[in-house]
């Protein structure tokens, strides 16, 4: 029996480092083909744009993402931010901003109706009504773009088929050591995922940070509230417009997200809602994640039976990891570079945060908990 043991745990160490391994060396040719789009050509599609911005309280550099939707280099566009409560903290940085860019057309709406299990999508259903423009750009608050955002991701939606278009985000760390490793997840898992899925799949969901949508195309979905009971209201949006005929892109603009959590248990949560989204839209894709954060399995196994050859698999993984760390900090645009010892720290809490969410089903987003039901549904608690 013993005997057995070890082979056992022997073929399955084998298993997992191949895995990894694969799917590391996979991420790694992504991104190290990926070329960020830091230019932007002249084009003659520049249609009048809504910039919708769903507000909620006060965070660290509110002031400056939002003041960079402000002052984009675009002919025409508006921008209209939303608040539940008059007196959300939000409110006093739109004035500034209003103060800042009287030319620019800035409007806040408030409006406390709720209509739906998804609070983001009801705020954005309440500032829909003073949007002017035929092009809808949908933003997260905690996002920070250069001044050429508007007209690189216009750009992808000059096709009339095109009905989205969203870009790829990357973390940018605001305080402390948690708010690096947040940013870690986002730079080292999370975008090389995405570049891996849009090679193997193509691109048939969306990425709500920064999200581009014709309003002909959202009309054809049923509109906003059609999503508004669910958590992945930007991936139903990308598997709608994809049913509907639409094409969804992705941009090779990227922009900056940023990663405020102070305390490793609000990461964990934050994460794991990340990580129930995944299991109800994809529960196939968030089984098999568990080969990009095997460490700490690979690492047990090791210790129940240890060999050389074992241990040189497990560190030929280690290297492939640091390696792919590396790719991403010189393909993209980092705000900050993190150190590489980082990483293996960072596969052990993604581990954990996928274990986690693989066998809980309650949801808190906001404080507010929910439960998760099967396709991405909210129910709240």
């Amino acid at each position: 029996m013993a005997i057995s043991g070890i082979i056992i745990g022997n073929i399955t160490l084998v298993i997992f480092v191949l895995s990894g391994a694969i799917y590391l060396s996979l991420c790694l040719r992504q991104v190290l083909s990926f070329r960020e789009l830091c230019s932007v050509a002249d084009s003659e599609f520049l249609p009048a744009l809504s910039i919708v911005k769903p507000l909620c309280g006060d965070e660290p550099r509110l002031y400056e993402c939002l003041r960079s939707f402000c002052d984009q280099d675009y002919p025409d566009y508006q921008v209209v931010f939303g608040v539940r409560d008059s007196n959300d903290p939000a409110v006093a940085v739109v004035a500034r901003l209003k103060a800042e860019f009287p030319q620019r057309d800035i409007a806040l709406v408030c409006d406390a109706r709720i209509h739906g299990a998804n609070l983001k999508i009801s705020n954005v259903m309440n500032i829909m009504p003073a949007c002017r423009h035929d092009f809808l750009l949908v933003s997260d608050s905690d996002v920070e773009v250069g001044q050429d955002c508007l007209r690189a991701v216009v750009a992808a939606m000059a096709e009339p088929k095109v009905g989205a278009v969203s870009c790829i985000y990357k973390g940018a760390p605001t305080q402390g050591w948690v708010s690096v490793l947040g940013a870690l997840n986002i730079n080292t898992w999370i975008v090389p995922s995405v570049l891996l899925d849009r090679a193997l799949n193509g691109i048939d969901a969306c990425l709500g940070p920064v999200l581009l949508l014709r309003r002909t195309a959202l009309g054809d979905i049923g509109g906003f509230p059609a999503v508004a009971n669910y958590l992945a209201e930007d991936h139903e949006i990308g598997e709608m417009l994809n049913r509907a005929g639409w094409d969804v892109r992705l941009s090779a603009y990227t922009v900056d997200t940023m990663v405020n959590e102070v305390g490793l248990g609000a990461l964990f949560r934050h994460e794991v809602r990340w990580a129930h989204t995944v299991r109800s839209v994809r529960p196939s894709d968030h089984f098999l994640s568990l080969v990009t954060c095997s460490l700490p399995l690979l690492l047990v196994l090791l210790a129940m039976t240890p060999t050389w050859w074992g241990g040189g698999l497990v560190g030929g993984y280690l290297v492939l990891r640091l390696w792919l760390d590396r790719a991403v900090s010189a393909r993209f645009t980092l705000t900050r570079r993190t150190s590489m010892w980082l990483a293996p720290i960072r596969e052990c809490l993604c581990f954990a945060v996928w274990l986690y969410s693989t066998f809980s089903r309650a949801v808190v987003w906001r404080g507010q908990p929910f439960k998760l039901l099967s396709g991405g549904r909210l129910v709240p608690l």
